[in-house]
């Protein structure tokens, strides 16, 4: 099997607010940030000494993996993606003047079905974990506005791995995900939320293969219908900007990839603070990646 391709199936994600394995371009097609994740609340952070739990789980099915022009990439492909990703974030009491401080942690775990020139491989492991070691958040004085900047999150090398091995739940290098994420009501019924995150990969030493930047925004326009109920429409669009490099030299004529998605959502509020989100995304426009579809149910309750 061509080196470029080993692992390729894991298309997926994960993780939210921030976390999984996704698929883009990059080293067989993969990428850290599971984009598609932050649409609902995104820029709010806990109330200072409060902690909250959070939960991603997602289901991805891909049957094809698109080349450089969105032909069909690599024949017999298919890939099946479990992932739940647990995530803690705490802000802390102290603050840095009009900015909260928060960290947090998010662990996915994996179920990866891959099939690959019709060679078929099946792997259950944890992921990469990531980190947010300080997160800056702002909120104005009118409460109708929330920021927050994560300039040091990283994923770290933890998941399962094999160069030689299709189904992978890691990727075997350090990545780099800064992040800023909003959240705005110019109404009481009215939530646009955004998200703006970069992916700088380490060099993967097993494979000598340096993936190249990726790009990466998320978005909801949502609407309350009553206390309880929300419905919106969410997407994502992501585009790597530098190109993958193998032993130095470009790969692929830089392999770089791009995808999209749009998709519904509805939001159910239990009570304040604790909400369940289901969503819906397709994917179009993708190149050097696999494209598929991905449903989605998160929720989050302080502890």
């Amino acid at each position: 099997m061509h080196k470029a391709f080993k692992g390729l199936a894991i298309s997926c994600a994960l993780i939210f607010g921030l976390f999984t394995a996704n698929s883009h371009s990059t080293e067989n097609g993969l990428t850290n940030y599971p984009v598609g994740v932050n649409t609902a609340l995104n820029g709010l952070l806990p109330a200072p000494g409060q902690t909250y739990f959070y939960n991603y789980f997602q289901y991805y099915k891909a049957e094809s993996f698109r080349g450089p022009n969105g032909e069909e990439g690599i024949p017999k492909f298919s890939a099946e993606v479990v992932v739940d990703a647990p995530r803690l974030v705490h802000t802390w009491t102290e603050s840095l003047g009009p900015f909260s401080l928060a960290t947090g942690v998010i662990v996915p775990i994996f179920h990866v079905s891959s099939t690959v020139y019709g060679q078929k491989d099946i792997k259950n492991a944890i992921g990469d974990v990531i980190v947010h070691p300080l997160m800056f958040g702002y909120v104005n004085p009118a409460h109708n506005f929330f920021t927050f900047l994560a300039p040091f999150d990283m994923a770290l090398p933890t998941g399962s791995y094999d160069k030689d091995r299709i189904a992978n739940t890691g990727q075997n290098h350090l990545a780099f995900l800064p992040n800023w994420q909003t959240t705005w009501f110019p109404t009481a019924k009215t939530e646009i939320s955004t998200t703006l995150t970069a992916e700088i990969y380490t060099k993967n030493h097993d494979t000598n293969y340096q993936s190249g930047t990726v790009l990466s925004g998320e978005f909801l326009l949502g609407y309350s219908l009553t206390d309880k109920w929300q419905v919106g429409v969410q997407g994502f669009y992501s585009k790597q900007v530098s190109d993958d490099e193998l032993d130095g030299e470009k790969y692929l004529d830089g392999f770089r990839g791009r995808s999209a998605a749009l998709g519904p959502q509805v939001r159910y509020t239990i009570s304040p603070g604790v909400a369940v989100v289901a969503k819906y995304q397709h994917e179009f426009a993708v190149e050097n990646r696999s494209k598929g579809d991905r449903f989605w149910i998160q929720f989050a309750f302080p502890f």
